[in-house]
């Protein structure tokens, strides 16, 4: 009798450390993040958060953005605890700068080379938070007028003209700042036309004129003259060639600047230091968003929902998306900085003071 006695306390016993330990599992599992939509997934990923909402300003149309839309769509922020509101109303990437040194936003998309300008300017410091976009092959094309002439012999015509080359404006009247990545990229490859093409800050401006984004189709194609070409980035490009006959002079996407980084998420250095745990769960969410809008089909849906008239079927099936990388690499921005230098755009500047604690580093 004790001993069945003694087997039941011991089974009753057993009973309850089991019980004990499938709860802390249980608890242990919810605090690693075992749900996505956990309420304690932010804290164990990355401490509790400073903040609950973040707001975020784009340009219009920017394709390097894209994921932004992902994340909302799709959840990625919300399993963060955050809530995100973007504002895409912006018309040029100064304006967005303006935004974010005015208090309209947290954290914005930007351009690479604007940003270099902006931090330079030492009006308020810059972080990058997480790299945006990096450009695909075809992704950036200098267009003209179909001619008879080779393309070398007509961009050749078209940089002997006064301000025959249309670039994307960044959105400031100074001829010192207006400077965005695909112009950067057209001012590094225009040496390679048999080597004859010299051209740099102080000849800059006979050369280059601003234009919209979004115009740079209609000013090139509203006009008879020749001796004019516009450098287009995606989605503009295949929005303009979609409805057009025009001439690809140029593919801007190789050589020394294939793959070339075009823009990046930034905050003020200020921002980053009173809200790291927002960040970094904002970063967890957008590189789980850049992971997703990497499936072009995905990339496609969210376009034709969130870019109005520029993101057609037409023009959707054909865009040359670029990649949307899920680190940030110190060298690898670097580049865009060295380019700026190489062409008199940029002063020298440690570009590492602009990066967040955990980029990748040459020798990392």
């Amino acid at each position: 009798m004790r001993a069945a006695k003694s087997r039941a306390r011991s089974r009753r016993t057993s009973a309850i450390v089991l019980s004990v330990v499938l709860a802390a599992s249980a608890l242990g599992a919810a605090a690693c993040g075992g749900g996505s939509s956990s309420p304690g997934t932010s804290a164990a990923a990355h401490g509790p958060l400073e903040q609950t909402h973040l707001r975020i300003g784009m340009p219009k149309n920017e394709l390097g953005a894209l994921p932004l839309f992902t994340g909302v769509d799709k959840g990625y922020f919300k399993a963060q605890g955050i809530d995100v509101t973007i504002d895409d109303s912006y018309a040029s990437y100064q304006d967005v700068l303006k935004a974010l040194g005015d208090g309209k936003v947290d954290v914005i998309y930007d351009d690479y080379a604007h940003a270099i300008l902006q931090q330079s300017t030492g009006l308020y410091r810059l972080q990058l938070v997480a790299e945006g976009y990096t450009a695909g092959d075809g992704s950036v094309e200098l267009l003209g007028r179909p001619t008879v002439t080779p393309n070398e012999e007509q961009i050749q015509a078209v940089f002997k003209a006064q301000n025959a080359f249309l670039v994307p404006m960044a959105g400031t009247p100074s001829p010192d700042t207006d400077y965005t990545v695909p112009t950067v990229m057209l001012l590094t490859r225009l040496p390679d036309i048999a080597n004859s093409l010299k051209l740099k800050k102080e000849t800059a401006g006979a050369h280059l004129k601003t234009v919209a984004p979004n115009a740079l189709g209609d000013k090139l194609t509203g006009s008879p003259d020749t001796t004019l070409a516009a450098v287009t980035p995606e989605p503009y490009y295949s929005n303009t060639v979609s409805g057009n006959k025009l001439t690809k002079l140029m593919d801007l996407t190789r050589g020394s600047t294939q793959a070339m980084p075009m823009g990046g998420y930034f905050v003020k250095q200020d921002y980053a230091v009173t809200d790291p745990n927002l960040l970094k769960a904002f970063t967890a969410g957008l590189n789980q968003a850049k992971t997703a809008t990497g499936q072009r089909a995905l990339a496609m849906d969210e376009m034709r929902t969130h870019y109005g008239t520029m993101a057609s079927s037409t023009v959707v099936a054909s865009i040359s998306f670029g990649t949307f990388p899920t680190t940030v690499s110190v060298e690898r921005v670097r580049r865009v900085l060295t380019l700026m230098q190489s062409l008199d755009l940029a002063q020298y500047f440690n570009i590492d003071t602009m990066m967040p604690p955990d980029a990748q580093r040459a020798g990392s």
